[in-house]
């Protein structure tokens, strides 16, 4: 693609305008009108200019010429130049341009446009350059400060440019109700070097800065403005773009060159729209070193939804498993049949949409009512996707018929993270679970439950018990799942589905399980009071104890990583405590807003997966079986989660989100025996959400067994 400037001075040189013997005289845009159509072109798109000559003039010595021109991506028309103008100019008379005549008090705005109020209200009315680049890095909270913790767990958070096209410095003023018509105003500064990368290519033995640069940089300032007003705080993976079909005018009437010193950026505020696109309406002023080099007027910028998968089939997207965003590896081997449903196939791409892209992608065209601004239940993304494709689906699509079935696969990395932040042996009884439930996710989105609705709907876990008769090692291959839709009910917009479960490698069985999940209106989630307890429960919470373990300051065999830690302390253990007398523990963890299981769990609705609060409990619960003694005198002890003849059951009713602060376990140890041949411990746990009671399992059981030196099962 091909900068405006450059289209004009190649459209010049072919109509025979001597370019190289214009004196001293300098090309330099003037003005022009412009209207975007569509989205900016990515990585492997066509573009296409024409260009056309409107005419052209000279006086005292001044070439003039006009123009417009239309720029098509793909064959589809994505931008509008018309009323284009430009000239060559001696270098005394760059000197003395006078600038942009143009003030705000020439044109206040009416009363047409909304003066919507932010959506998260930021006390700072200035900005360092440390802060701005934080926000250019995907890091709002960190330039924003409190209100912006849940972008935290974004995915891939809306930001302006980075690197090299990061045009803005500092924001030495911002202030929603400020500027002359009090509708809102930003300044934004940017020093000028000569070693600034783009006087390099524009233009040669003449270098200053192209005025769409300058105009992205107020671009850019518009776009934090935005960002500043909250309105990217509930918009994961959306991005900012121009307003299609919204003209506005570009004059130019300065520059800046390896001699100027300063840049400012101002956003004179018109309006602001918070909704359902958010949208920023403004007059955009960039002066060089006080004179008024570029306006921009009307200029209009919006929100707009993407998918983090849509872009970053263009970037490669981030890679790094232990950030939580972790771009899945592609199938090996020989590639497997997959289930299709009206020509629609179920493999690798559709399953990712389900998780980070475009819903209609994942189950087709009935689903491209969420295409936009709307949200739907997704799948869990990686590193905490374990789904490899659909092998066989029964019942019809959007159906919600009792009965429908899905078969999925899960190909199992022989060196996949849980494994390295495990015991290095076997699966995790967590990720053992969503290998089990993400089937049941799917599925309740295949028959069409949130079609039923004009409500946008969350799914989550209800409850469920099973039995885990075998384990996924390194070496497993692939699990497969097998969920059965078994039950559907409904009230108003609240949907409870329940599903019979099997999970099996080889033919061998893993796991079985019976589960009910619920599709609920977010205002469910408004005030949700727990699992009813006694205030002898509560009080167990803040009972002293002088007993204290750190499980952050080493990582002993058998404990987890720290991607898999999910406990910071120990803060109670009374080994003769509980009901039983076998042993009490409290435990704890601080909640880190962005964590990666956030980011994985799920797009654009974070919550901590329920599973890693069993793996919570399961880690307390190697705990006492180490501070024991139970362990004392087995070589090479290896702890097993679930042992067959145990059934495991848990109820949820509640969620731990980026705004919880802190995770609590109480456990209470039911059983406990151990000889040098084996050790085995029973037990019963709740997890609390800050002063909230939200899953009670039972039935947590755990044996020790010798293993061996070298770790192998």
């Amino acid at each position: 693609m091909i900068e405006a400037g450059q289209a004009d001075l190649l459209l010049l040189s072919w109509l025979g305008v001597d370019l190289l013997n214009r004196g001293e005289r300098a090309y330099r845009l003037l003005g022009c009108e412009v209207t975007f159509h569509g989205p900016p072109p990515g990585p492997g798109d066509t573009a296409r200019y024409e260009i056309h000559v409107d005419g052209h003039a000279e006086h005292d010595g001044v070439l003039l010429f006009f123009f417009h021109y239309d720029c098509t991506v793909n064959g589809e028309r994505r931008l509008s130049v018309r009323d284009g103008r430009a000239g060559f100019f001696t270098p005394a008379e760059l000197a003395a341009s006078g600038g942009v005549r143009w003030s705000p008090a020439d044109s206040p705005p009416g009363e047409e446009l909304p003066q919507d109020p932010p959506h998260v209200r930021c006390p700072a009315a200035s900005f360092t350059a440390a802060q701005v680049r934080s926000l250019a890095q995907g890091r709002p909270a960190a330039c924003f400060g409190r209100g912006w913790e849940a972008t935290a767990a974004h995915i891939r958070t809306p930001r302006i440019d980075e690197g090299r096209l990061l045009l803005l410095h500092e924001v030495t003023a911002f202030d929603p109700s400020g500027g002359p018509w009090g509708r809102g105003y930003l300044r934004a500064e940017t020093p000028v070097s000569p070693g600034d990368w783009f006087f390099a290519g524009h233009f040669k033995n003449d270098p200053c800065m192209p005025g769409t640069l300058m105009l992205q940089g107020g671009l850019q300032a518009m776009a934090f403005y935005l960002t500043a007003m909250g309105f990217t705080v509930e918009r994961d993976g959306w991005r900012f773009e121009p307003v299609g079909e919204a003209p506005f005018t570009a004059d130019c009437r300065g520059q800046a060159t390896p001699g100027s010193g300063r840049i400012v950026y101002e956003v004179f505020v018109r309006g602001v729209s918070a909704g359902p696109e958010p949208a920023l309406y403004a007059e955009v002023l960039g002066s060089v070193d006080g004179v008024k080099a570029f306006h921009g007027r009307n200029v209009a910028l919006r929100l707009v939804p993407d998918w983090p998968l849509s872009q970053w089939r263009h970037t490669g997207g981030p890679a790094v498993e232990g950030g939580g965003i972790a771009v899945p590896r592609e199938e090996r081997g020989e590639p497997r049949p997959v289930a299709e449903a009206d020509g629609f196939s179920f493999g690798r791409d559709s399953l990712l949409a389900c998780a980070w892209g475009r819903p209609s992608e994942a189950f087709g065209p009935p689903y491209a009512v969420f295409d936009g601004t709307r949200k739907v239940a997704r799948l869990p993304g990686p590193p905490y996707h374990f789904m490899s494709r659909v092998t066989s689906v029964t019942g019809r699509k959007g159906g919600m018929r009792e009965g429908s079935e899905v078969v999925a696969e899960y190909d199992v990395p022989a060196d996949a993270w849980y494994f390295r932040e495990g015991d290095g042996r076997t699966m995790p009884c967590a990720v053992l679970l969503e290998v089990a439930l993400q089937p049941c996710g799917w599925l309740a989105s295949y028959v069409g439950s949130a079609l039923t609705t004009a409500t946008d709907l969350r799914f989550r876990n209800l409850d469920g018990s099973g039995t885990v008769p075998g384990e996924v090692t390194p070496g497993t291959g692939t699990v497969r799942t097998r969920a059965r839709l078994t039950r559907v009910s409904r009230v108003g917009d609240m949907i409870i589905e329940a599903f019979d479960v099997a999970c099996t490698a080889d033919g061998a069985p893993l796991l079985a399980v019976s589960t009910v999940f619920g599709y609920f209106p977010s205002s469910s989630f408004a005030d949700q009071p727990g699992l009813p307890v006694s205030a002898a429960d509560r009080a167990r919470l803040d009972e002293p104890c002088a007993y204290e373990a750190d499980l952050t300051a080493r990582r002993d065999p058998g404990q987890p990583g720290p991607m898999l830690r999910m406990l910071d302390r120990v803060t109670g253990y009374w080994p003769e405590g509980g009901r039983a007398g076998r042993g009490r523990l409290r435990a704890e963890k601080e909640v880190d807003p962005g964590a990666w299981f956030f980011r994985s769990h799920f797009f654009q609705d974070p919550v901590q997966p329920g599973s890693l609060g069993i793996e919570a409990m399961c880690q307390l619960l190697r705990h006492h079986l180490r501070e024991s003694g139970l362990t004392a005198g087995i070589a090479f002890p290896r702890f097993v989660t679930t042992p067959p003849g145990t059934e495991l059951s848990w109820t949820y009713r509640g969620q731990v989100t980026p705004a919880s602060r802190r995770v609590r376990i109480e456990m209470e140890i039911l059983e406990a025996e151990g000889t040098p041949e084996g050790a085995f411990a029973l037990a019963e746990a709740t997890l609390w959400n800050d002063d909230t009671c939200i899953y009670r399992v039972r039935g947590l059981g755990m044996r020790v067994v010798p293993g061996t030196a070298d770790g192998t099962p």
